[in-house]
């Protein structure tokens, strides 16, 4: 755990250290429900604000989407596991997002939908590395229509105390916007799943996004999210 923990400061202390006037810090909190349709699909229901705290402005984020897990071809002893996914090698999802700016601030709004599939690797040490790809489709008031690819990496491991199990992780997303036709985006992140209960997880974290087309160049957000189980 030692090791793990140290891992996560040499991840975050560069970027809280790089602050500069192009950079801007938000706060995130989040609401999401899990609601099982059977054993290998359920439905995510998404609420989550961004605040921009120099601004005081808000963006809502609403959501709802459909998951669906999907057998391995080649690696046949997952296919028992109880719940394919807190312990998914391969899932896909596909859903919508109503975003819309609340209170000061110019107005934004965007109807964006989104298909993504991701896999997941054991590697040694019981860590695992999961590789999510999403495609967006963007339809942004007053402004054209757009795709964006996203490719998120991140690595996670369980540490256990008695009973009580709780899972740190880190990752780092890169994103391709064809409104420039290149990598305009990268960001990492580090935090933790803890079960509350047997149907409520809290999630703590701290995001970095560095942005070349876009101002500021640079966000640092701290994120609350509770996930809810059913």
């Amino acid at each position: 755990m030692k090791g793990f923990a140290t891992l996560l400061l040499l991840f975050v202390a560069p970027a809280i250290a790089s602050s500069t006037d192009n950079s801007r810090d938000e706060f995130w909190p989040e609401v999401d429900a899990y609601i099982n349709l059977n054993t290998a699909a359920r439905i995510l229901l998404l609420e989550s604000f961004h605040n921009n705290q120099q601004a005081e402005s808000w963006h809502g984020d609403f959501g709802a989407f459909i998951d669906v897990a999907l057998k391995p071809v080649f690696r046949r002893e997952l296919r028992q596991r109880e719940d394919v996914f807190n312990k998914r090698f391969l899932s896909f999802r596909s859903g919508f997002q109503y975003i819309s700016r609340l209170g000061a601030g110019p107005p934004y709004l965007e109807h964006r939908w989104t298909f993504e599939l991701t896999a997941r690797y054991p590697l040694p040490g019981n860590f695992i590395l999961s590789d999510r790809n999403r495609g967006e489709f963007r339809f942004v008031s007053e402004k054209p229509f757009a795709t964006r690819y996203r490719n998120k990496l991140q690595l996670e491991k369980d540490f256990s105390i008695g009973h009580f199990v709780y899972t740190p992780y880190l990752n780092t997303e890169l994103f391709y916007d064809t409104r420039y036709d290149g990598w305009v985006r990268n960001g990492y992140s580090a935090g933790v799943q803890v079960p509350v209960s047997g149907y409520v997880v809290f999630q703590p974290y701290y995001l970095r996004q560095n942005q070349s087309r876009s101002s500021p160049a640079h966000v640092s957000a701290f994120g609350l999210e509770l996930d809810f189980y059913f």
